[in-house]
């Protein structure tokens, strides 16, 4: 049986608000809500598909609500109902993103046939995107095996383990090992992506030193540091023990300094500062640079898969703009939460903190020695 789409109706005036209920109850599962503020927090706890909106409301206009709906998700289709139908109005709800726009009094078929179209613009949208993640996460999956082995292979030739190496030499594969090293890299932020947007990915439990982890992050990158000059500030106990997912807290550890390295100018500074938190049972990492900054209202921007600052960015550093999107995401999946402050032409401060034991939900325990 096909599962009934939820519809969200959004208007201040009873008689209409019921009237659309009564319209929708047959085919559709039905949420009616008569203030825009309470709309906007249930879309946090009630999947939504499709929202039927009054551009005419008490104390936040209906562009305010569809402007805050499309940030939460802009799949969530929208159907504009005013009784204050006017060109301008219909232009700047469909400019936001309307499926289309309505006056009242609606025509009932009108109304319906609406509905079922901007619902099936939602599914094709919907199945287009799975389609896109199923084939990241193949072609990911192929690129991951032979990657490995040409940095293996390579690692042994630079380590001279089947004879000397000219300085010519060495400079070579030192490039092909850095440029395998970060496709490497981007190849496995986009097989987490694909994961985490298919909700398959497992929360493993085991014990780690979130101090060791640190070091190793910092050594990963040392040959990209050594580079560029940056001086690199680690202020963090001797020990930490952490009981969490070691790999994923990794992973973070990485997309947040590579980020930092990456958009540090040569002789530049990065600070790490790792301890507990003063939150109870939390780990507390600042990654603080004085790279190149952002200005502060193009910071959530960038926390959406493929997206940098501008295009010129994008031409001066590679990379797909994944790294913040994966370390969000699963600092998220962990339990844990990321703030940003940037300021452009100082730098960036990110803080990411993580519980120092995982959530109860979907944990795999792992001992170790």
């Amino acid at each position: 049986m096909e599962e009934r789409a939820n519809i969200m109706v959004v208007d201040d005036e009873v008689g209409p608000r019921e009237s659309l209920k009564l319209i929708l109850k047959p085919y559709y599962n039905v949420i009616t809500v008569e203030k825009p503020t309470d709309a906007i927090a249930m879309l946090d706890h009630v999947p939504v598909d499709l929202v039927t909106l009054d551009l005419k409301m008490p104390g936040l206009s209906g562009t305010k609500v569809l402007e805050k709906i499309k940030q939460h998700d802009p799949d969530i289709e929208a159907i504009i109902i005013t009784g204050y139908g006017s060109m301008d109005t219909a232009i700047e709800g469909l400019r936001l993103g309307a499926f289309d726009y309505i006056s009242k009094p609606f025509d009932v078929n009108h109304i319906l046939t609406l509905i079922r179209r901007a619902l099936q613009r939602r599914q094709a949208k919907m199945e287009l995107k799975n389609v896109k993640s199923e084939f990241l996460a193949n072609i990911s999956h192929e690129l991951r095996t032979p990657l490995s082995v040409v940095i293996g292979f390579v690692s042994i030739l630079l380590d001279q383990l089947l004879g000397q190496l000219s300085e010519q030499q060495q400079k070579i594969l030192e490039r092909v090992y850095k440029n395998s090293g970060e496709l490497l890299e981007l190849v496995d932020n986009v097989l987490l992506l694909s994961s985490l947007n298919a909700g398959d990915l497992t929360l493993l439990n085991e014990a780690f030193d979130a101090r060791v982890m640190l070091d190793e992050c910092v050594k990963r990158y040392e040959n990209l540091v050594r580079d560029k000059k940056i001086t690199v500030n680690i202020e963090a106990p001797e020990k930490l023990p952490t009981m969490g997912d070691r790999a994923k807290s990794a992973r973070i550890t990485q997309n947040l300094l590579h980020n930092a390295i990456k958009f540090t100018p040569d002789g530049g500074n990065i600070t790490l500062k790792l301890r507990e938190s003063p939150e109870q049972g939390m780990v507390e990492l600042d990654i603080i640079d004085t790279g190149l900054g952002m200005p502060e209202q193009q910071i959530e921007r960038l926390f959406q898969p493929f997206q940098q600052m501008d295009s010129s960015i994008r031409r001066q550093f590679s990379g797909l703009g994944l790294g913040l999107t994966v370390a969000r995401r699963l600092t998220e999946f962990l339990g844990g939460s990321l703030q940003i402050k940037s300021r452009r032409d100082v730098g960036t401060h990110v803080r990411f903190t993580i519980p120092q034991e995982p959530a109860p939900q979907n944990v795999v325990a792992r001992h170790t020695v």
